[in-house]
């Protein structure tokens, strides 16, 4: 067997081998996707550099939490945890698209909505599901619209809510909204509202369903619209520039009374209204959020707690005249904490710590329904598969070039010394050396 076969078949072996390892690194540390969303974990990490991407082999299958904003390290990318095991899954969604504001948990954390365009400049929302990893696209919801955005879900995850900007000019000087309910599966649109583009909608803020998915709040500027969906009967309130709608968990369970967000300075209080007339409702009081940049109502706990997302500011502090939008901005937030308010309690108890530099998050509707919180475990300090299965392929791609390489040296020397054969005189046969070979010096 000449050398040659021999290199040729160690290379083969070595990179089959380490080919194996990478595929062992990958699965290693996984388990069956799980179908269902059943508890938040007690502490979220930024998740290590070489973490899978959710549409890689070995999905979880459902998310009970996704965050965002990695300390401004990688603005690109979200992360989503599941609800079983605490696997982390990372996803590149576009530059500062905040998660639980323009990337959206489905209320079973199945699936993933977040906006998305393509070379040719056309709009849509990306819906990724997290258990087959397939990618379907939704909307627009108007044909002219130039950027698409997921505002929620409908309570079973059949329908969007999306918000397009639609210009009014040829010259697009002039934009308009065009809030839409898109349903996922057919694509047909129902259009809600339309405003000027002066008018404030505040992503994570401006729509609630009821439970039961029959009655939507819709917030565009200081006028919230409540609309039945079966009838298109509409009711609207105007609220005073302090409050405003509290976010997707805004409805109580039972759908009687609605939440709002007030602010006084920099604290924050929870206050339910009767969505017919405005006027607070009767009940305990829930604990003020003090000092924090902006509060966001996620749902309702079995023990009527309320789970809200506190924005913390940065080191330098807030701005008094900041608009809602701008308080809950990437370049203002410092971290985000998940806090429940247990009506009649003297304080917030913090429920899920989220590391340093997280400045966004969603949580799946089932998991906080469920109200159950499980220890997270320690995370990993070792970097993610995908680091480690690059590394592998970098070995075997070296391996496989330096193969290549060995047969080309070995080619190449044997013409030239059967050519210095030939050339050596007759001389050199009886004993003689030339003088000019050096021979002997």
């Amino acid at each position: 067997m000449s050398m040659i076969v021999r290199r040729w078949r160690l290379v083969a072996a070595s990179a089959a081998v380490l080919l194996l390892l990478g595929g062992a690194v990958l699965v290693a540390g996984t388990a069956p996707a799980a179908g269902a969303v059943e508890a938040l974990p007690d502490r979220v990490v930024t998740p290590p550099l070489g973490t899978l991407r959710i549409t890689d082999p070995f999905p979880i299958g459902a998310a009970a939490v996704a965050v965002s904003g990695f300390g401004g390290n990688d603005p690109d990318s979200i992360a989503v945890v599941d609800a079983e095991t605490g696997r982390y899954r990372a996803h590149r969604v576009g530059p500062s698209a905040p998660v639980g504001e323009v990337v959206l948990l489905s209320p079973d954390g199945t699936r993933l909505a977040h906006q998305g365009n393509n070379a040719l400049g056309q709009s849509f929302v990306e819906v990724v599901d997290l258990g087959d990893r397939s990618v379907d696209r939704v909307g627009p919801g108007d044909t002219d619209s130039v950027w698409t955005r997921p505002l929620a879900w409908s309570p079973d995850g059949s329908q969007l809510v999306l918000a397009d900007a639609v210009p009014q000019t040829p010259e697009r000087s002039a934009y308009s909204k065009v809030v839409s309910l898109v349903d996922v599966a057919s694509g047909s649109v129902r259009t809600l509202a339309t405003a000027d583009d002066a008018t404030p909608l505040v992503t994570g803020y401006a729509v609630a369903f009821t439970a039961d998915g029959r009655r939507l709040a819709l917030q565009l500027g200081t006028e919230l619209t409540i609309v039945d969906l079966a009838t298109d009967e509409r009711r609207t309130l105007t609220l005073p520039a302090n409050r405003t709608l509290a976010g997707k968990g805004a409805w109580q369970p039972d759908g009687r009374t609605l939440t709002l967000a007030e602010r006084d300075g920099d604290d924050w209080r929870l206050v339910s209204v009767d969505p017919a007339t405005g006027s607070e409702a009767p009940g305990p009081p829930l604990p003020t959020v003090e000092e924090v940049l902006a509060v966001r109502l996620l749902g309702w706990q079995p023990d009527g707690a309320a789970l809200v997302v506190a924005y913390q500011p940065r080191p330098k502090g807030m701005g008094s005249g900041w608009s809602l939008d701008q308080r809950i901005h990437y370049g203002h937030v410092g971290g985000v904490q998940l806090v429940s308010l247990l009506p009649g309690a003297g304080s917030p108890t913090v429920r899920v710590t989220m590391a340093d530099g997280i400045r966004a998050v969603d949580v799946a509707d089932r998991a906080v329904a469920s109200g159950v919180i499980r220890p997270a475990g320690e995370p990993s300090r070792w970097p993610g598969p995908r680091v480690w299965l690059w590394l592998v392929v970098g070995v075997v791609a070296s391996l496989l070039l330096a193969a290549v390489g060995w047969p080309r040296r070995t080619l190449r020397r044997r013409p030239d010394t059967e050519q210095h054969v030939t050339q050596l005189p007759a001389a050199v046969g009886r004993g003689q050396v030339p003088a000019d070979f050096g021979y002997g010096r």
